[in-house]
């Protein structure tokens, strides 16, 4: 594997379901149809982390009006797990963040 940074970006509405199909795996219970109701309600609060283009984390961060937000989807693959990938989408979905220092 890559020792590359990871880029962050918006996900499309069918990179939604890579996360959907990622959380299954690990025995979660995502509704079938949450992903098209959350990316229809805030189609940016979808980000997807990936290192030289793959895939490796997730995390949907989605905001209703200014009063109300809904934070899930926030996954690692698990090939991907332990090297900070997790933690610099939490804060780019949850704070904004955009530069990161890890450490």
């Amino acid at each position: 594997m890559s020792s590359a940074p990871m880029t962050i970006r918006t996900m499309t509405r069918n990179e939604a379901d890579l996360a959907i199909e990622w959380v299954a795996a690990e025995g979660w219970n995502p509704g079938v149809n949450d992903a098209a109701c959350f990316h229809a309600a805030d189609p940016e609060g979808f980000l997807l982390g990936s290192v030289d283009g793959e895939p490796v984390a997730t995390i949907s961060a989605v905001r209703y009006g200014t009063a109300f937000g809904f934070v899930g989807l926030y996954i690692v693959s698990p090939g991907w797990r332990g090297r900070g990938y997790g933690m610099q989408v939490w804060l780019r979905g949850v704070f904004g963040v955009t530069t990161f220092e890890l450490g």
